[in-house]
C-alpha cells in the first residue's frame, strides 16, 4: 500500500509520546526519575489517555485500507511473521540485556512464564495479535459490515473495557484494552466518518471526558474508563480529520514499527551512558533520550534491511519498506 503522509504524521506523533514515556518513566522510581507532582511527571502521565489509544486507532484505520478477505490462513500466517516473530526475538533481547545490565529497570521475574506474562511494551504486539483475530470472527459474523452491526459490536467492546479484566496471560487485558480504540479507526475509514458535524461531536465528548477526567479522577483512571474511552478515541479522531500533516513527523511515523520495537535499547543507553559522564540535568537526560529513541531504531533499521534473515526475524518483513511520500496519498 502506498504510504500517506497524514497516516504517518500520526504514526509519528504516537513514536514521539511513546519514546517520551520511556524516558521519563510511568512511575518515578524508574527512567529519569523525576519526582511525582513535577510538570514533566505529570504531562507524561496525561499523554497515557491519547498514547497507546492512537497506536491502536492507527492500526484499526490502515486495516481498513486492506481487510481480512476470507482466508484466514494466510491473513493469521501475515499477522505471526509481522508481530509474533519480532516479539520472540526482539522482545526476548530485551528481557535478557534488560536483566544484565546495570542501571537497566528489569521486570522479568519468573523466565519460564516469559511472554505468557508480557514483557514490558511488548504486550503491544500480544494484545494487537488478539485483536486482529477477533476481528476475524466479527468479519466472518458480518458484524462490522454495516454500520446499526458495527454500532453495537462497538458499545460490546466498550463495555468490556470498562468492566472486564482477564488474567493478563498473553496480553488478554491489553486485547481488551486496544479492541475498541482499532475499531474506532477501521470504523472511521470503512464508513468514511468525516466532515464538520462528526469532528463537533468528537470535541464536545473529548471536551466532556477531559472535564471529567480532571473533576472526578477517582472515576476516569488511564486505564479502563468510560472518560479514557472517550479522550482516546476523540483525540485520535480529531488528531486525524484535522487534515494537519507534517513530513519531518511522517518520516519518523514511516519508520514506527521499528522504532516501537527498538526505542528502548537506545532510551535506557543514552541515560546511562550520559548520568557514567556525569551529566544529570534532567532537560538535557530527556532531549538526548528522546532524540537516542527516535533515531537509533531508524539507523537500525536501515542496517538490519540490508539482511533478509535478519530483517525477517527482527522487524518481521520480507519485502523493501516503501519509501515515504511528500504528499498526501
Amino acid at each position: 500500500m502506498k504510504r500517506n503522509l497524514e497516516v504517518d504524521t500520526l504514526r509519528g506523533i504516537a513514536c514521539v509520546l511513546l519514546v517520551l514515556f520511556h524516558v521519563v518513566g510511568d512511575t518515578p522510581a524508574v527512567g529519569l526519575k523525576i519526582p511525582e507532582g513535577h510538570w514533566v511527571q505529570v504531562f507524561n502521565e496525561a499523554l497515557a489517555y491519547i498514547r497507546m489509544p492512537l497506536f491502536s486507532f492507527i492500526s484499526g484505520y490502515v486495516y481498513g485500507f486492506r481487510p481480512y478477505q476470507g482466508n484466514a490462513p494466510g491473513f493469521v500466517k501475515g499477522k505471526v511473521r509481522r508481530l509474533l516473530l519480532p516479539l520472540i526475538t526482539v522482545g526476548t533481547i530485551f528481557a535478557v540485556v534488560q536483566a544484565f545490565t546495570p542501571g537497566a529497570n528489569s521486570t522479568v521475574n519468573q523466565w519460564w512464564l516469559l511472554h505468557i506474562v508480557p514483557v514490558g511494551h511488548f504486550w503491544f504486539l500480544e494484545a494487537l495479535f488478539i485483536v486482529f483475530l477477533v476481528v476475524i470472527l466479527l468479519e466472518h459474523l458480518k458484524a462490522l459490515s454495516t454500520p446499526a452491526g458495527f454500532a453495537l459490536t462497538w458499545a460490546l467492546c466498550a463495555v468490556l473495557f470498562d468492566y472486564f479484566s482477564p488474567p493478563n496471560y498473553f496480553a488478554a487485558q491489553g486485547a481488551v484494552y486496544l479492541l475498541p480504540f482499532f475499531l474506532a479507526g477501521l470504523a472511521c475509514k470503512r464508513f468514511e466518518i468525516t466532515g464538520p458535524a462528526a469532528r463537533g461531536a468528537a470535541a464536545a465528548v473529548f471536551i466532556c471526558a477531559a472535564t471529567v477526567a480532571m473533576l472526578f479522577p477517582q472515576y476516569s483512571e488511564q486505564g479502563n474508563s468510560i472518560a479514557a474511552l472517550g479522550l482516546g478515541v476523540c483525540s485520535a479522531f480529531l488528531l486525524l480529520r484535522s487534515g494537519w500533516s507534517s513530513r519531518h513527523l511522517a518520516y519518523v511515523g514511516s519508520w514506527s514499527f521499528a522504532i516501537y520495537l527498538l526505542h528502548v535499547f537506545f532510551t535506557a543507553a543514552s541515560r546511562i551512558l550520559l548520568k557514567k559522564i556525569g551529566v544529570t540535568d534532567t532537560y538535557v537526560l530527556l532531549v538526548m533520550g528522546l532524540a537516542a529513541g527516535l533515531i537509533g531504531p531508524i539507523i537500525s533499521a536501515l542496517l538490519i534491511s540490508r539482511h533478509a534473515g535478519l530483517n525477517l526475524w527482527l522487524l518481521g518483513v520480507t519485502a523493501p519498506k516503501p519509501k515515504a511520500t511528500t504528499a498526501p496519498a
